[in-house]
């Protein structure tokens, strides 16, 4: 861990002793994310200018286990599609939300009392999949949050890596990742 036991809120700027709060580093989320072959993604549909399904392309190309999650479609690449969070099976503990954030909140909401772990709020135009209220919750729920990035940084290659290099080096990154020491 990091020598740094205080830090602003990323959103309010208040102080946090992370201590206190026991905050996961946010490094440490995302290679759980990345190590754990089996993710849901709330959002993916078949159309084709889908970021849900980019993501469920890209990570069954690199041997993952994608459970779509979308009321309004079946199947997305031949995956059946569940309808809810509720309906995924037990053993899947990581939820990408590839969806605008007015959906975020109820999507988080079916997480409680599910085996989510962990919740990616991907960082796309404007907010992205980012909401205050939905991280609060994962919080209270103690289900890690990782926002700001978009996940085909860690799981992608090129462009990707690039893109996490520049915002690195211009100092664009959420407070929670930079605490860790390397």
């Amino acid at each position: 861990m990091s020598k740094i036991s205080t830090i602003g809120h990323p959103i309010k700027g208040k102080i946090i002793n992370l201590k206190l709060l026991k905050l996961k580093i946010m490094k440490d989320i995302i290679r759980a994310f990345v190590e754990d072959k089996k993710i849901a993604i709330a959002g993916a549909s078949a159309n084709k200018e889908n970021f849900g399904l980019y993501l469920t392309k890209e990570l069954t190309k690199k041997a993952y286990q994608v459970s779509p999650v979308n009321p309004k479609c079946k199947e997305v690449e031949a995956i059946p599609c569940v309808p809810t969070v509720k309906d995924l099976p037990g053993d899947i503990q990581n939820l990408i939300l590839a969806v605008p954030s007015s959906l975020t909140d109820e999507i988080v909401d079916q997480c409680i009392g599910t085996p989510i772990k962990r919740v990616w709020m991907i960082r796309g135009v404007g907010s992205g999949a980012y909401s205050e209220s939905a991280h609060q919750l994962c919080t209270e729920n103690q289900i890690d949050v990782v926002y700001g990035f978009c996940p085909m940084m860690f799981f992608g290659d090129g462009m990707h890596k690039f893109h996490f290099w520049l915002r690195k080096t211009m100092g664009k990154l959420p407070a929670e990742f930079q605490l860790a020491a390397n």
